[in-house]
């Protein structure tokens, strides 16, 4: 059984590197003058920005990607630090799609709907709590701005022939895992997908046909497997140690690079009854902070206002979570919202989807009507 949970992890994580593989492939990520840098580039206003954050983010289903896309448009000058805050920010929203789509997967059992729905969104709401306080105080008092500027000249310089044997990539533990998976499926539709066409969106099919499958034996695996000993580690670890959970969620996503599978693994768990939301909520916090070293590196090998956005994108997130962590009476609010709205979603499921354009895309675009308006 155990054995089991672990091939079913490695085809649930090989499904969100396919779909993430045929998504940007479809917008033609490897472009130099991709459609996702193109949408970015036009961003006026900050609402603008940040529903572009969101929609590209959700769209190639990695805020690592798309932090890592400003940081070299910043590092060239094509956009300003100022103008790119609300993009960061709204890639820390989209990247909470995939654990939504995830949850989806248990829609026609609604005890395990609930539980994964509560588990899902309660990434969606902390994110969205945040950027709610944060943005308007960024747009007010720029602080992020000014507290990145001043960490980046308080940085020693860096050798430019240090900076060009730097890889975001290089770090990868699970490439050489996952790398004869995803080979095959390769071969199978007739080569990485590189470019739009019919073998990126065939590769995102498979990929999303893996995590549904993965999910669907997941939580009858998992059942067998964590009760007892295994659910009492769980709930050692996590249920006594918060902080210790946004560790855990830390160093995951950074090991992994994607902040959605560290959360979206936490998903088919939460389905089973084997941890909670207020054990997911600390984990997504980690996960927060942990996707941001993708950019960190990605900064220092462009240099310049490059390692200034990706201290705000860092900055953002710890700022967020010493706001609400901290302090038992706030840390309830994000676990209780999403314990509410994952009630609700369950007891009409229909609205699964309702949610998922109202939040991700409804909002940020009531607010650049209300902006273009007043």
């Amino acid at each position: 059984m155990a054995l089991a949970v672990i091939v079913l992890l490695y085809i649930f994580v090989c499904g969100i590197k396919l779909m993430g593989t045929g998504c940007k492939a479809l917008v033609d990520a490897n472009d130099p003058d991709n459609f996702a840098s193109k949408l970015i580039k036009q961003a006026g206003n900050p609402f603008i920005a940040l529903l572009v954050g969101i929609v590209v983010t959700s769209v190639i289903q990695s805020s690592s990607a798309t932090t890592s896309i400003v940081v070299g448009l910043v590092a060239m000058g094509v956009l300003s630090v100022r103008s790119s805050i609300p993009i960061i920010m709204g890639a820390n929203i989209g990247t909470t799609v995939t654990n939504v789509l995830v949850s989806m997967g248990y829609v026609t059992r609604k005890e395990e709907f609930l539980r994964a729905t509560s588990g899902a969104v309660v990434h969606d709401i902390f994110n969205l709590i945040v950027v709610m306080i944060l943005l308007p105080l960024e747009l007010t008092f720029r602080f992020l701005e000014r507290a990145a500027t001043w960490l980046t000249a308080a940085l020693p310089p860096i050798a430019a022939e240090s900076a060009d044997k730097l890889d975001v990539k290089a770090f990868d533990p699970l490439g050489p895992l996952l790398k004869p998976m995803l080979d095959l499926v390769y071969r199978i539709v007739g080569g990485k997908p590189t470019e739009v066409g019919w073998p990126a969106g065939i590769t995102a099919v498979i990929g999303l046909v893996f995590v549904f499958f993965a999910l669907i034996m997941l939580v009858k695996v998992l059942r067998s497997v964590m009760l007892g000993r295994a659910e009492t580690f769980i709930s050692k670890v996590l249920g006594k140690s918060g902080w210790m959970g946004i560790l855990i969620g830390l160093l995951v996503t950074a090991m992994v690079q994607s902040s959605s599978i560290t959360t979206s693994v936490l998903v088919p768990m939460a389905a089973a009854g084997i941890v909670t939301v207020g054990q997911i909520f600390p984990i997504t916090i980690g996960a927060n902070i942990g996707t941001t070293v993708t950019a960190l590196i990605a900064a220092i090998a462009a240099g310049g206002a490059g390692v200034t956005i990706a201290l705000v994108h860092c900055l953002f997130n710890i700022f967020g979570m010493l706001m609400f962590y901290p302090i038992p009476a706030i840390r309830r609010l994000p676990v209780v919202a999403a314990e509410k709205v994952g009630a609700f979603v369950a007891n009409r499921r229909r609205m699964a989807l309702v949610y998922v354009f109202a939040v991700f895309y409804g909002v940020p675009a009531l607010l650049i009507f209300i902006y273009r308006l007043f």
